[in-house]
């Protein structure tokens, strides 16, 4: 926004304004700027971030799709959602799930996702 002004100062420099209209000029522009671009620039940087939502809140996982990293079985597992990987266990105790399958994330149970088959 400063840049802009100076911009606008030199390129009325360059067609032969005094110093002190420059500098009035450099002036005016960057708090034109400054005042209305600046709050929508905030406004626009200002949405949430989801993610941090996720760190803090894992309960949010249930329902989301995730990969069988290391075969899952009612005792352990290990898969990845959103680039993470959590250990795992299967919703039925007979159910097991191979490497690359796809599964549904069921509920958050402490540090382990209780999975079923994809839904």
């Amino acid at each position: 926004m400063l840049g802009g002004g100076a911009l606008a100062a030199s390129g009325a420099s360059q067609l032969g304004a005094p110093l002190w209209l420059s500098v009035a000029i450099f002036a005016v522009v960057s708090a034109a700027l400054v005042l209305t671009v600046r709050p929508v620039l905030r406004k626009k940087m200002a949405k949430p971030d989801k993610s941090a939502e996720l760190e803090s809140r894992p309960e949010l996982l249930a329902g989301r799709h995730a990969e069988v990293i290391e075969p899952v079985s009612s005792s352990a597992g290990l898969i990845k959602v959103n680039g993470e990987l959590w250990s795992a266990r299967s919703l039925l105790t007979a159910q097991t799930f191979d490497a690359k399958e796809r599964v549904t994330i069921v509920e958050i149970s402490g540090n382990t996702a209780v999975v079923d088959k994809l839904l």
